[in-house]
């Protein structure tokens, strides 16, 4: 189930520079949210047939911080007092209620030790699920892909590599699997294309500790269809890898 977290900038606080590599410290605040609303937080895992464990709940992804800024070095300038990001969860039984009562008029504070910034939650609207074939998809927060080479290191593989489509259906069964504790028998069959130039973007993890780590992902217009199932799995928890840090939130651009 999908949000819209509209947010209002208290400038008034610390200020309004932002680190330009903000995805892990928003992911932290999404989960301190949520860690100290313990009584509807287990309501809404029996709700939803969860486990209590982490890996079950990392079903989730969210978008960029969609405000009007410049970038002035390693930092952004937040030039609005109004801003939002769009947050999706998987499950759907009482995941509104969920989400308003534990977001909804709190506070985020987002940065590191040389600039943050404090947010409040204004108001949360929930959007309804739309029909997804036959569509042209854009990325809201890059998509990574990764594979391990025979030294050991990463490869960030771009969305214009031979077999990316298939990483990217691998990765949604991988979901499927984790979500409804089952492996996928359904369709598998796909079809992927890219429609746009793919623009990589080298996010800082855990910045100026020990360990710290560089993600790229890639913002791209794509075209996708394959299994109903898999489809709401990508739309609700992401595409790609690390969704629950700031990668892989896609939405709808137009019908075909």
């Amino acid at each position: 189930m999908r949000f819209k977290v509209n947010l209002r900038v208290n400038r008034g606080v610390y200020g309004n520079l932002l680190p330009i590599s903000y995805q892990y410290e928003l992911s932290s605040c999404i989960y301190k949210i949520i860690a100290k609303s313990n009584s509807l937080y287990a309501e809404w895992l029996h709700n939803n047939g969860f486990a209590n464990d982490n890996k079950r709940f990392k079903m989730f992804v969210f978008s960029n911080l969609f405000p009007q800024c410049k970038a002035i070095g390693d930092r952004m300038c937040i030039l609005n007092d109004t801003m939002y990001l769009y947050l999706s969860f998987l499950p759907e039984k009482s995941t509104e209620e969920f989400v308003k009562g534990i977001f909804l008029e709190n506070q985020l504070t987002l940065g590191d030790g040389k600039s943050k910034v404090q947010f409040q939650v204004e108001n949360i609207e929930a959007l309804a699920t739309p029909t997804m074939h036959n569509c042209e998809f854009q990325t809201l927060s890059p998509v990574t892909v990764s594979i391990k080479r025979e030294n050991g290191s990463i490869e960030y593989v771009s969305p214009e590599k031979e077999g990316y489509g298939k990483m990217l259906i691998n990765n949604l069964k991988e979901k499927y699997l984790a979500f409804y504790g089952k492996s996928f028998n359904g369709d598998d069959s796909f079809e992927f294309e890219l429609t746009s130039l793919a623009k990589s973007r080298l996010i800082t993890i855990k910045a100026n500790i020990p360990s710290m780590t560089r993600v790229k992902g890639f913002n791209y217009h794509f075209k996708l269809n394959t299994d109903d199932t898999l489809m709401r799995i990508m739309y609700e928890s992401g595409l790609g890898e690390k969704n629950s840090v700031g990668f892989g939130m896609v939405n709808i651009v137009k019908h075909l």
